[in-house]
């Protein structure tokens, strides 16, 4: 059977502050992470300001007793194809990719975590990662929607969540909408967030 993916974001989910200077995790907030995994075997796909610290994300879930082999999928397809990087990231991730003879994408340089304008396409990114990886993880187009149209782009018993603090994640009356937990910046992921997230994994959204 597939496995179920999770869309994550770090700020406001797993640390309590909006505009970090730097990558934070508060540790009661990863246990709730952990707990949401471990309960629903699925697999992680940063949707985070901060994915293209992929490694060290990897490594801190690691530190923390989460089972990063088994639960974070590897890039490009474990994280969303994000705008927010640094000049000198783009710099070392342009030689990295030309040395692996892959192609290399233009982005924005130099934005912040605290421009809300950088989330206005978060949406759009992981639909964009749906469209692209859907099948491969979540198994074929044996429901009832429609790849080629922006109101139902995906079958309906795709099984994922999107777990962030900003509304902008998901728009209403698509299908990320029904899966959207929103989580409150100021308490981060909290018991009642983490038990929705469990059940739209395990079950999809109501109907």
């Amino acid at each position: 059977m597939p496995r179920p993916v999770l869309f994550l974001d770090i700020d406001g989910v797993l640390n309590t502050q909006k505009h970090n200077t730097q990558i934070y995790f508060e540790p009661r907030l990863l246990a709730r992470l952990k707990i949401i995994l471990e309960a629903t075997d699925a697999l992680v796909v940063l949707s985070t300001f901060w994915r293209a610290f992929h490694e060290y994300i990897c490594y801190c879930f690691h530190r923390h007793k989460i089972d990063v082999a088994h639960h974070m999928l590897p890039l490009p397809m474990g994280a969303t194809r994000g705008k927010q990087t640094t000049e000198k990231w783009r710099h070392y991730h342009r030689i990295s990719q030309l040395e692996k003879g892959l192609s290399v994408e233009t982005g924005m340089i130099g934005r912040t975590s605290e421009d809300d304008k950088e989330y206005d396409c978060r949406a759009e990114e992981i639909e964009a990662w749906l469209k692209e990886y859907g099948q491969m993880y979540l198994g074929g187009c044996g429901g009832t929607g429609d790849m080629n149209t922006n109101e139902s782009f995906h079958p309906s018993n795709w099984k994922y969540a999107i777990l962030d603090d900003r509304p902008s994640a998901a728009k209403a009356n698509t299908p990320l909408y029904e899966r959207f937990v929103l989580t409150e910046t100021g308490k981060g992921l909290t018991e009642d967030d983490a038990k929705k997230t469990i059940e739209l994994l395990r079950l999809g959204p109501c109907r």
